[in-house]
């Protein structure tokens, strides 16, 4: 499915995004737009220029969460281990404190089942949900739900996470 198709298909559901993805369709730059990188540029400027910008994080992490195959794979690996917090994750050995302007590094092994485009996988969601986290020293650190990932060992999707931003990853694991 590519982003054009899964804006349209949420045009017509009620939900929160439902706002933000009529006015996307109604924007004539928006249909002259050809590629999903294009269209994310576009959008992330523009809903930053009018403060929609958290709506249409939703509607990314939505499609993200709809095509992207490592973070199912990260999602799923989270809810058959019946990882529900940082803490939980800690003790599961996959979360080590760190810096504090990285939180914690995430590992999750994945031995030799790597989903197939995983590296185009992580770029995707490098950018996903980005916030500013203020750190103890009053300072703010630019965080996204999985921020540097990468998998330099072979056997592990790593990644540092904001304990906010692993309650965000969290909250997208389907309890159905």
């Amino acid at each position: 499915m590519e982003l054009k198709e899964f804006i349209k298909e949420c045009s017509y559901k009620k939900s929160p995004i439902r706002d933000l993805t009529i006015s996307i369709l109604e924007d004539d730059n928006f249909s002259s737009l050809k590629t999903d990188k294009e269209i994310i540029e576009y959008l992330n400027f523009k809903t930053r220029q009018n403060g929609s910008y958290p709506t249409f994080q939703k509607l990314l992490v939505g499609y993200r969460k709809k095509t992207n195959r490592t973070l199912k794979f990260i999602l799923n690996f989270l809810k058959e281990n019946d990882i529900k917090s940082i803490k939980d994750a800690i003790k599961k050995g996959i979360a080590t404190s760190y810096v504090e302007t990285c939180g914690y590094v995430i590992k999750i092994p994945v031995g030799n089942a790597f989903p197939d485009n995983v590296m185009n996988d992580l770029e995707e969601l490098e950018s996903v949900n980005e916030l500013w986290v203020e750190i103890s020293d009053e300072q703010k650190v630019q965080s996204h739900m999985l921020t540097k990932p990468h998998i330099n060992d072979g056997m592990n999707i790593s990644f540092c996470s904001q304990e906010i931003q692993f309650k965000f990853l969290l909250s997208l694991i389907d309890d159905k």
